[in-house]
């Protein structure tokens, strides 16, 4: 006959090899990705009045949620005939299918574009030859600054947890004196996000 310290010994061990058993057939709980803070390159081609010209710029962005982002960027856009530009913006960024290593998105906010032409090897487009010449000071160097609307989209390719490759589209429409001037630029960003984004159950299970 089994005593009783043995018996409350059998029965200890008998539940913790249970319990054991048990903890090791629950899979982890995946964490939930939730906010998080991005750095982004980029570059591309611009082009607007019929002059396309190659760009490049760099953006810092914070997810506020996993569908809502807030993006500030700065690019300079080589235009022709002795022409440049520097557009910075502020856009706000609707991930449309969030968690998933492929995500669509729109995006819009508001910018600052600065152009400047050198007349000595080309012309002003339209939008700013009326305001030149409204001007009694002769400049050969005109520079322009002015509001703009930015609107677009795009996809995010997620390549591993933290680097994605994201191609998109953009309009910036930069406004003066109620008339308009659009630079539609193609870009395609090369994107680190600093936290951990679990993006699809595979990845989750894989631990890759």
């Amino acid at each position: 006959m089994v005593n009783r310290p043995v018996g409350i010994l059998v029965t200890v061990v008998l539940g913790l090899s249970v319990a054991s058993s048990a903890f090791a057939q629950t899979p982890p709980t995946p964490v939930v990705w939730s906010h998080g803070t991005t750095v982004n390159l980029f570059a591309g081609v611009a082009t607007a009045s019929s002059d396309t010209g190659p760009l490049a710029g760099g953006a810092f962005g914070w997810e506020v949620t996993p569908r809502i982002a807030i993006e500030g960027s700065g690019s300079w856009l080589d235009r022709a005939d002795g022409a440049g530009a520097f557009a910075a913006d502020l856009k706000a960024l609707v991930n449309l299918a969030p968690g998933r290593s492929v995500m669509p998105f729109l995006h819009g906010g508001v910018g600052m574009y600065r152009a400047w032409f050198d007349l000595s090897q080309g012309t002003l487009p339209d939008f700013y030859a009326d305001r030149l010449e409204d001007s009694a000071v002769a400049v050969t160097t005109p520079t322009f600054t002015d509001p703009s609307f930015v609107v677009g989209g795009g996809m995010n390719f997620f390549v591993s947890r933290h680097l994605a490759v994201r191609p998109d589209v953009d309009w910036k429409i930069v406004r003066s004196h109620s008339e308009s001037y659009v630079v539609t630029t193609v870009n395609v960003h090369l994107a680190y996000h600093f936290e951990d984004h679990p993006i699809t159950p595979s990845r989750l299970k894989s631990g890759r």
